[in-house]
């Protein structure tokens, strides 16, 4: 063994042959590239070229760099082919690679280790070169990165194919930890590496650039089944694992809102970056669909797809069946049960290969992925938005989750609700969908809904998101009119202060609970005069008090029914002339159609005012032909003083609304 080691003289390098190379590829670094690789590549095996390679790697020139991190990947890939990359420790290769290495003796067992850590140092560089202000070796770290995955997972000695975890659970940890850009960098005495400042990222430390990221995403995580696979059962391992909360969690949050492609039935796991999971395993076949005979005859489809079944078949769980197949080992259905139960358990000890393939599997470790995500990162304000966004519908998050484990975010989006603001606004739907659809039970759903109707509602950014929301939930018939009421009574309290924009979609909104709830129709059947009662009350005097209870937060308490809708009246008078003719409605018989609530939702000031310019006028006002001045003595008449008598009928309610 030692005598072929010094033929191919696969020895390592000492200090003063390494100084020599270095001195070489300071004189012309570019052509020293070439020879170092053509080299390493050569037919009789040298891997002492390696450090000065690596060396260049770290060169302050780009071009430089771009070229020595490409010939070191060639050199890698041929390495790593050639089982010459061994003895590496638990965070890089399996057990099995740490078994076979413990085979090799003596000096190749040195080599291989050297050559390790050359592999580690150019894995460093690339990682560091994810935050490098040079566009094209940004776009370059990540590919190269990930191209060490297959001959990785193919040099495991294994009958079935593998995706190399270690490698991977490195790859994670540096794309949710990303290091600085080693790119002009100089050694430290006292280890470590001092990087050049001009060279990193304008980004925050520890911040992975968009770009990098959207390459990671679009060109790896989306388009590849088995390392997306592989992905999100690392991810949510990682996260378990950490022993302190994530320092950036933005860079995990921003590769995995976007995947929103999860395979839904088997044929759509077809793309494979690992070309050893292509054929797929035994017992599968490419349409993955069987036949079912029914007792009438007929044949049915079944395929391993997310339908959604009865809500009472969403609770079902492997734990529960095997509580009941404990209890009742006689019956026939527990027989059944049986056989589910190991199906079941089949199914969670399946093969990488064979998960690879299984859409059950991908949808398992995906909703694991997401509950560590809730459980274990500090989310700001601005990624749990995004989140809640994105939560909902056939391609959201909640509609990749298994069915039977949805329920379990139900305390996250209820502590949002709870706390209220755009947030409450958005996870309130998440609590209305398990509702509606797995039968969940939230009995302060309506309180809740209530109390987010406040006045800072009608300015959020989410605000017609939340009305085409509000629209569908109170849009039962099965609501009372005491509930109805009370929503009909604080939208019009808003109404009174909200900006233009937000009365316009107020009015047609409130019109249609009136349409749909005809028994919240006494509000405007009461003398809607006590809008003057209610104004000469507020100064002290006597008159009409509205029975509205507006600081109750049970809609079911706040004496709505009793009440009227005078704001409604108020608004008649608005200043602005489309929101009271708008307004005029409410005293006209309600025989118009309900107003199709979305043409009313994007109006804003621009809007407005484009709408106000654009209008014809018909009577144009009288315009005075002279400019009358003011003297300063006229102007006092306009202002006059408190103690100036007037008389008993000459009462200006207004001025004295704003006297303080």
């Amino acid at each position: 063994m030692v005598s072929s080691l010094r033929k191919t003289k696969a020895k390592i390098p000492s200090s003063s042959k390494a100084a020599t190379s270095s001195t070489k590829a300071a004189s012309n670094p570019l052509t020293q590239i070439s020879k170092l690789e053509s080299t390493l590549l050569g037919e009789e095996y040298d891997p002492n070229p390696l450090l000065s390679l690596v060396s260049l790697a770290r060169h302050d020139d780009p071009e430089i760099v771009h070229r020595a991190v490409w010939a070191l990947h060639r050199v890698f890939i041929k390495y790593i082919g050639e089982n010459r990359v061994g003895g590496m420790n638990g965070d890089l290769i399996s057990k099995t690679a740490n078994q076979e290495s413990e085979s090799d003796v003596g000096e190749e067992r040195e080599v291989k280790a050297w050559v390790r850590e050359r592999l580690l140092e150019y894995i460093e560089i690339l990682v560091g070169l994810m935050r490098d202000t040079e566009p094209a070796l940004r776009s370059s770290s990540v590919p190269l990165l990930f191209s060490l995955l297959p001959p990785l997972s193919m040099s495991i000695p294994s009958i079935t194919p593998l995706v190399h975890i270690p490698y991977l659970r490195l790859l994670l940890h540096s794309f949710f930890n990303p290091t600085c850009s080693l790119r002009g960098a100089r050694p430290k005495s006292s280890g470590g590496w001092k990087t050049v400042a001009a060279n990193q990222v304008e980004e925050d430390e520890g911040v992975l650039p968009s770009d990098v990221s959207k390459i990671i995403v679009d060109d790896f995580w989306a388009k590849y089944d088995d390392i997306r696979w592989a992905y999100f059962k690392e991810a949510g391992v990682y996260l378990q694992n950490l022993s302190s909360p994530l320092k950036t969690p933005s860079n995990l949050l921003s590769q995995l809102l976007p995947l929103t492609n999860l395979p839904k039935a088997p044929e759509d796991i077809n793309a494979f970056y690992i070309s050893a999971f292509s054929d797929p395993p035994s017992g599968i076949s490419s349409s993955k669909k069987t036949k079912k005979t029914t007792k009438k005859g007929k044949t049915r489809y079944t395929a391993e797809a997310d339908a959604l079944p009865d809500w009472m078949k969403e609770y079902e769980s492997s734990g529960s069946e095997d509580e009941n197949d404990s209890d009742n080992n006689n019956d026939n259905d527990t027989k059944g049960k049986n056989k589910k139960r190991v199906r079941r358990q089949r199914t969670s000890q399946l093969s990488v290969h064979s998960s690879v393939y299984s859409v059950l599997s991908h949808t398992t470790f995906y909703t694991i992925l997401w509950e560590n995500v809730l459980s274990f990162v500090r989310l700001d304000d601005n990624w749990i938005r995004k989140i809640l966004v994105g939560l909902h519908g056939d391609k959201g998050i909640m509609g990749h989750f298994k069915p039977e484990r949805r329920l379990r975010i139900a305390d996250w989006l209820g502590s949002l609700v709870d706390q209220g603001g755009a947030n409450g606004m958005l996870g309130i739907n998440g609590l209305f969908i398990l509702m509606t659809q797995y039968n969940f039970e939230y009995p302060h759903f309506y309180d809740r809904l209530y109390g987010l109707l406040d006045r800072n509602v009608m300015h959020v950014k989410y605000r017609a998101r939340f009305f085409r929301l509000l629209d569908t939930f109170l849009a039962s018939s099965l609501l009372s009119s005491a509930l109805i009421a009370s929503f009909i009574k604080r939208l019009s309290r808003l109404a009174l202060t909200a900006p233009p924009a937000g009365v316009i979609l107020i009015l047609p909104f409130i019109y249609n609970l009136f349409k749909r709830h005809p028994g919240t129709m006494v509000l405007l059947q009461r003398p809607d005069a006590g809008l003057v009662l209610r104004i000469s009350s507020s100064l002290g005097q006597q008159g009409y008090v509205d029975p509205y209870d507006e600081n109750e937060p049970s809609p079911l308490k706040t004496k709505a029914i009793d009440s009227s809708a005078w704001e409604l009246a108020a608004l008649q008078k608005h200043y602005l002339a489309s929101v009271g003719t708008i307004a005029k409605v409410f005293g006209e018989v309600f025989t118009k159609p309900e107003f199709g609530l979305e043409d009313f939702l994007d109006h804003g000031y621009s809007t407005l005012f484009e709408t106000e310019t654009n209008r014809k006028i018909r009577n144009p006002p009288a315009l005075s032909l002279t400019l009358e001045t003011a003297t300063p003595e006229s102007a006092l008449e306009l202002f006059p003083s408190k103690d100036k008598e007037r008389s008993e009928g000459d009462v200006d309610i207004v001025s004295q609304l704003w006297a303080f």
